[in-house]
């Protein structure tokens, strides 16, 4: 089955094995009309996330295709324009503030592939043109900006389109939920193995069907991603809603394999 064939093209909709990252959803992602006067925040330290549900990985992300080798350049605008005030500057693996001082730019950004970060899309303009993103994504009350969409070389990578082809889990524990059918009410219980070394949860879900925010996925527990020998698991079948209202996902992958 194509399951992206399935996406809807209105979706606005990409962090690390071992890193804390989604989201107090910030507003309802919305759609910039035209280039407006923005005040350029101070670069603000990030607080110290608690977990992965603790960022906010927007409704996608920005790549670059310079980001693979860490020599991506690039200049963050107050407004959806080349002539808007410039917030702060990408060199490589630093982002210096007009405002400030200068972060290590990978703490500002949500990993997507291996050791590959990007920033976390707040919004799109009409013409997919620009992108809002945060640069500090464990802030809600953290500093934005705009980036100019320039092809291969800088887009936009939406959730939608990569959550559907990865292996997934929860981000945040308290999300879990399962259902016999892409609707509120068909609530499904099901008891998750724990793992022996941690206190965590030990599934993995692989996607199956897509219907609008909901998603229907093989459930396995305990997992049987890279284990050896791999257990035996009999496989069940059920709904999650992978997407919030707001576009964020409330499941995410290993970007680091195991």
């Amino acid at each position: 089955m194509n399951i992206s064939r399935m996406l809807l093209s209105g979706t606005i909709a990409l962090l690390a094995c071992d890193t804390d990252a989604p989201p107090p959803p910030r507003s309802e992602p919305a759609v910039a009309e035209s280039p407006s006067a923005a005040p350029v925040p101070s670069p603000t330290p990030p607080r110290e996330p608690r977990g992965w549900w603790d960022k906010d990985f927007g409704v996608g992300v920005v790549k670059y295709a310079a980001m693979e080798r860490y020599e991506a350049e690039d200049v963050i605008r107050a407004a959806p324009s080349p002539r808007a005030d410039t917030i702060a500057v990408l060199r490589r693996d630093s982002l210096c503030f007009t405002r400030g001082g200068c972060v290590r730019s990978y703490d500002r950004m949500i990993e997507y592939d291996y050791e590959i970060p990007g920033w976390a899309i707040l919004d799109i303009t009409r013409d997919s043109a620009w992108a809002r993103v945060t640069l500090a994504p464990a802030d809600s009350a953290g500093p934005t900006g705009w980036v100019a969409l320039r092809g291969d070389s800088v887009r936009a990578v939406l959730w939608a389109r990569v959550l559907p082809e990865q292996p997934l889990f929860f981000l945040n524990p308290d999300d879990i939920a399962f259902y016999e059918a892409p609707a509120e009410t068909a609530r499904a219980t099901r008891t998750l193995v724990t793992d022996s070394d941690a206190d965590r949860f030990d599934y993995i879900m692989n996607p199956l069907e897509l219907r609008d925010r909901w998603m229907r996925v093989e459930l396995l527990t305990p997992s049987t991603m890279c284990k050896f020998p791999e257990p035996k698991v009999t496989p069940d079948t059920v709904w999650i809603q992978y997407l919030s209202p707001h576009g964020r996902p409330r499941v995410f992958y290993y970007t680091r394999g195991c």
